[in-house]
């Protein structure tokens, strides 16, 4: 089955591409992720293609979407992540992908912010952020080197 065999290339290529990432090797890390994206991505639209129907299709939509988001190709992973969630994904993938639009989007929005502020600028703010949300504050922490008190 051909979507079976693009999957699994993916998956091989992913695997690779984090071992290379591992070993610091970031250039070809990128070059099989980008790869493994590409592998993915016709699996996903193959899948939706042939009607192939859920969790299938949002399965291999919400993959995809995480192999652009890691290799910085935000705009490719918000539409694979809106391609996920325009078919009828079961519940829980369906939360999985709208977290990841949102990190995608929290993520052009920071790219934008840091394009047009000045990096010495130092500001203390006060922020909520719902628990089931947490992992846009990583992705805060991590982008900006924030301090955080909890």
């Amino acid at each position: 089955m051909e979507i079976q065999e693009l999957h699994h290339k993916a998956m091989e290529l992913a695997d690779k591409a984090d071992f290379q990432k591992m070993q610091g090797n970031a250039d070809e890390a990128n070059a099989l992720f980008r790869q493994s994206l590409d592998a993915e991505r016709k699996a996903a639209l193959t899948a939706q293609q042939q009607r192939v129907g859920e969790p299938t299709e949002s399965v291999l939509f919400r993959s995809a979407a995480t192999l652009a988001y890691t290799i910085g190709d935000y705009r490719e992973a918000e539409r694979l992540t809106c391609l996920g969630l325009a078919g009828n994904p079961p519940v829980e993938i369906a939360e999985e992908l709208r977290s990841l639009y949102d990190a995608v989007s929290l993520e052009r929005s920071m790219s934008q912010i840091e394009s047009n502020s000045n990096s010495k600028e130092q500001q203390s703010v006060t922020i909520t952020i719902p628990i089931r949300e947490r992992n846009l504050l990583n992705v805060l922490v991590r982008k900006f080197g924030w301090a955080c008190v909890f």
